[in-house]
């Protein structure tokens, strides 16, 4: 017998939210009750679980060695350097425990995540030069690298695969020699651009195909030697190219005003989309059937998934994927992986798990933590195969009778995520506080932590606004200066930076001049480059028709849907 569609009140925000027909089916096929939170604090709850960024150093709890880590010194269990802690120096069966019937599991569980060590980084497969690379597989000489898959000589990469030569780039694929690019593929020496694919050799491009030797040009394809999508020849266009003065600060900066102006006169598709069918959020490509997602790539039948590549059949999803199937609440998990339900940095071949907590290659697991290639597990104790059915579901029994219940009263069952106060993290270092903006005190009465932000008294050298114009300017002695951040009264800055030599390096041959703010300021730059996650109801500008879309009339004044758009711009 078919569902039809419910109305739900969240237990967080107190709002009215939808259960679809669909979404019943997805349940009962994985054996789990409808949410009780709507999909946006959901959304809130597992962007909570991750530091993006925000690297520390400190002393590895087993070999006394300075790291870094994404875990301050003073978190509540060890940390060990990444190697070591998948070496066989330590036991995550060594802090087992039996399920005590008389207390909710989920406080059980919180218990043991207080206990067993995690690693510094999370860094998959050889990793050459890079202790500042987060999140990454297999990076070389890369510094400041997060979730990137084979980044090479890059520096500043938020979200990147087979990047080489980038820096200071987001949501950047298969690209070399790019700067200050957000949501970029298949690129070579582009610069301050955006949503643009196969294009080459070129300046401030938005929503481009297959271009090289442009500049200012929006919904361009095919073009060469154009400016502001007018059409010059080879020799015009350098004559042109140079009195705008890009390998100058204030050139730039007038260039990013001027192109911020020109791109919102063109109509913008209400769906960036390539090779995808219905679809539903922002940004997929070779998609089938997944709705309110945003960021997918070879994504067949999902929903409420944000960073997702390479996966199939899954639900509530955060980052990750590659070969993943059937995966339902989980965050930072992919690899070979299936059956994952409520699970957070679960990886390499993982599969059937509940309720794990940074458990690589572990299979049939519920409750358990830090547990390497683990199998039949509950709370880091071995069971027989048997024995693990039967308790399984004995807790399962428990978790559907016995809520944990957190400071605010909000009643967790089996079938929600992790409570809010299981994070690893102050709210304040995490994705969450970008999309979900909290106070301190706000964040603090939700059970999360909070950690201010603790400037070093950097002895400043030299102020921004007394950097060279242009690079041809600087020479080797900017590497022992201390700059001022220009924006150092920002929460989100450090205060200061340096610029190491292979930055340096890469700013001398593309022929760019120095920054003038930290990274962290830089980041959240072109973070607000993109719209944010939140869909809303708009009309296409030709045809009149109803599209739903995240670019508000600020950011894009003209919005087309798919038709017309590929009518005008193809």
């Amino acid at each position: 017998m078919g569902h039809k569609s419910e109305n739900r009140v969240c237990q967080n925000c107190k709002e009215k939210f939808n259960i679809e027909p669909d979404d019943f089916g997805f349940y009962e096929k994985i054996k789990v009750p409808p949410p009780t939170w709507c999909p946006e604090c959901r959304r809130m709850r597992r962007f909570a679980q991750t530091n993006e960024v925000v690297l520390y150093k400190r002393r590895c709890d087993l070999t006394g060695k300075d790291i870094f880590s994404m875990y301050p010194s003073d978190a509540p269990f060890p940390v060990y350097e990444t190697e070591v802690w998948y070496s066989d120096r330590w036991n995550p069966y060594d802090y087992g425990m039996d399920f005590d019937e008389s207390r909710p599991f989920l406080e059980q569980m919180f218990e043991l995540q207080g206990k067993v060590p995690r690693m510094s980084l999370v860094q998959q497969g050889t990793t050459v030069n890079s202790p500042y690379a987060h999140r990454v597989s297999y990076p070389k000489n890369s510094y400041m690298t997060f979730r990137a898959s084979y980044p090479e000589d890059c520096l500043y990469i938020y979200n990147g695969k087979f990047t080489k030569d980038c820096v200071d780039s987001s949501w950047i694929f298969d690209s070399e020699l790019c700067y200050e690019c957000v949501n970029v593929e298949k690129c070579y020496n582009l610069k301050f651009s955006q949503e643009s694919k196969d294009c080459r050799d070129s300046f401030f491009l938005y929503s481009c195909r297959n271009c090289s030797n442009c500049t200012f040009c929006v919904n361009l394809v095919n073009g060469e030697y154009c400016i502001r999508n007018q059409k010059y020849s080879k020799e015009e266009y350098f004559k042109k190219l140079k009195e705008f003065k890009l390998n100058a600060y204030l050139g730039i900066t007038n260039a990013k005003k001027e192109f911020d102006k020109l791109r919102k006169q063109f109509p913008v598709k209400a769906i960036a989309s390539i090779k995808s069918e219905k679809v539903s959020g922002n940004w997929f490509s070779n998609c089938k059937n997944v709705t309110k997602s945003f960021d997918c790539v070879n994504i067949k039948d999902g929903k409420y998934l944000f960073m997702v590549f390479g996966a199939e059949d899954c639900m509530d999803y955060y980052e990750w994927g590659n070969k993943a199937e059937s995966i339902y609440e989980a965050v930072n998990s992919g690899l070979n992986i299936a059956r994952l339900y409520f699970c957070n940095q679960c990886w390499m071949g993982a599969t059937d798990l509940y309720y794990c907590n940074t458990c690589p290659g572990a299979r049939n697991c519920f409750g358990c933590v830090g547990l390497k290639k683990g199998e039949y597990s509950i709370l880091n104790k071995k069971y027989s195969k048997e024995e693990y059915l039967v308790l399984k579901e004995k807790i399962i029994k428990q978790m559907k009778e016995v809520p944990f219940v957190d400071k605010r009263g909000i009643k967790y069952y089996f079938g929600e995520f992790f409570p809010e106060m299981f994070s690893d993290f102050a709210y304040n270092e995490t994705i969450a506080n970008y999309h979900f903006p909290l106070s301190r005190e706000e964040a603090l009465s939700r059970g999360y932590e909070w950690r201010n932000n603790e400037r070093k008294n950097y002895e400043i050298t030299l102020k921004p606004e007394d950097l060279p114009e242009t690079i041809t300017e600087v020479d080797d002695t900017i590497l022992n200066e201390v700059i001022e951040c220009a924006e150092k009264d920002n929460p989100d800055s450090v205060g200061a930076f340096r610029i190491a030599q292979n930055e340096l390096n890469f700013y001398r041959k593309m022929d760019l001049p120095l920054p003038r703010a930290c990274f962290n300021i830089r980041h959240f730059r072109r973070m607000d480059k993109r719209p944010k996650l939140a869909l809303k109801k708009r009309y296409c500008k030709k045809c009149g028709i109803e599209v739903e879309t995240v670019y508000t009339e600020e950011y894009a004044p003209i919005i087309y849907c798919e038709k017309c758009y590929q009518n005008e711009v193809y």
